[in-house]
C-alpha cells in the first residue's frame, strides 16, 4: 500500500526528518556556528541624569537654573527637582520632560537662607547632588 502526503502532512514529515538529521549528525555544525554580536542600540544601558546649576550662589528670591543630560532615558520622560530638607529629599512642583538629544533644563527661586542641596529625579533615577549658596 503507497501512502501519499499532502499538506500538512508533508510540512510535519519534513520538519521531523530534518530535527532528527540534525540531532543525530548535524549537531556539531549547528553548535559551531558563532552566536550573533548584539547591535550598540541594542545593548541595555544603565539610566543615568546629570545637573548642573547656574548661578551656584544667588540673592534669596532669585532664579536658579538646572540644567544637564541624560542617559538610557527615553525622550519625553518627566524630570523632577528635589531639594534636601532636614536630611530628607522632597520632591518641588516644577518639572519639565526631557527633549531630543537627552537634555533638560528647570528652575526654581530658592527663599531659604544658606548651603541649599538639590538633585533632580527622572523615575527612580536621580543625579548627584548639587549645591546653591542662598544669600
Amino acid at each position: 500500500m503507497i501512502t501519499t502526503f499532502r499538506g500538512r502532512s508533508a510540512r510535519a514529515l519534513a520538519v521531523c526528518a530534518l530535527s532528527a538529521a540534525l540531532v543525530a549528525g548535524g549537531s556539531a555544525a549547528v553548535s559551531a556556528a558563532p552566536t550573533p554580536t548584539p547591535k550598540p542600540s541594542m545593548t541595555h544601558r544603565a539610566a543615568s541624569v546629570t545637573v548642573k546649576a547656574s548661578p551656584t550662589t544667588v540673592k534669596a528670591g532669585h532664579q536658579v537654573r538646572f540644567t544637564g543630560r541624560t542617559a538610557g532615558i527615553p525622550v519625553g520622560a518627566s524630570v523632577r527637582l528635589q531639594h534636601e530638607t532636614n536630611g530628607k529629599w522632597t520632591t518641588l512642583k516644577t518639572s519639565t520632560m526631557v527633549k531630543k538629544g537627552n537634555s533638560y533644563a528647570l528652575t526654581t527661586r530658592p527663599t531659604a537662607k544658606g548651603m541649599q542641596h538639590y538633585r533632580v529625579m527622572v523615575g527612580k533615577t536621580h543625579s548627584s547632588t548639587v549645591t546653591v549658596t542662598v544669600q
